[in-house]
């Protein structure tokens, strides 16, 4: 169960201060159309028009025909969480940063395993749905989450890193002259 978010501290200036930085962000020409579609929050795999196969990495060709006439579709997010494990270790510095990190394996209900980072109230062998979303670099990734709403449920900490909720955050508005801008500081206030 996710735990409430509570304010945070005040600041120690002399203790660490973890960095402001980005997740990997190398990808292949598949994978970036993956985060255009991720970017709408849609999700969606490519599927073969040759055999009908799904592919889950997104990639050029088929895996199982060799076909080059993959075509985008949208799919049902339910699944069923095969395996999870936490990260300890790491040798990206976002990550370290982060640890420790859960992520896992979900069999879709189409078919694929995907790869996924995991919501703090999934636990293996439940039922979960997959969100898209884009990353702090800008690249589409999966999440798992529980199959129904939970108390707290957007309290979780590997959800906070994909979402803009500004729950507890610093919020820098620069236009604060124009009607817009100061909508917005009363609205935040």
């Amino acid at each position: 169960m996710v735990d409430a978010l509570k304010p945070p501290k005040r600041k120690n200036p002399l203790s660490y201060t973890r960095l402001p930085l980005a997740p990997p962000g190398a990808r292949s020409r598949a994978a970036l159309a993956f985060t255009a579609r991720a970017a709408e929050g849609r999700l969606m795999l490519q599927q073969c028009g040759a055999c009908g196969a799904l592919a889950y990495p997104p990639r050029d060709i088929c895996g199982t025909c060799w076909s080059d006439k993959l075509r985008w579709r949208d799919i049902s997010p339910e699944g069923k969480l095969l395996a999870e494990t936490t990260l300890h270790a790491s040798t990206n510095v976002y990550f370290r940063e982060r640890l420790p990190w859960r992520v896992g394996s979900v069999k879709l209900a189409v078919g694929p395993v995907v790869l996924v980072h995991l919501h703090g109230d999934v636990r293996e062998g439940d039922d979960v749905r997959i969100i898209a979303r884009t990353d702090k670099s800008g690249q589409g990734v999966l999440m798992a989450l529980p199959a129904k709403e939970t108390e707290n449920m957007s309290d979780d900490k590997a959800l906070r890193a994909l979402t803009c909720d500004p729950k507890f955050r610093r919020v820098l508005v620069t236009d604060v002259r124009t009607p817009l801008g100061q909508a917005v500081v009363r609205a935040a206030l």
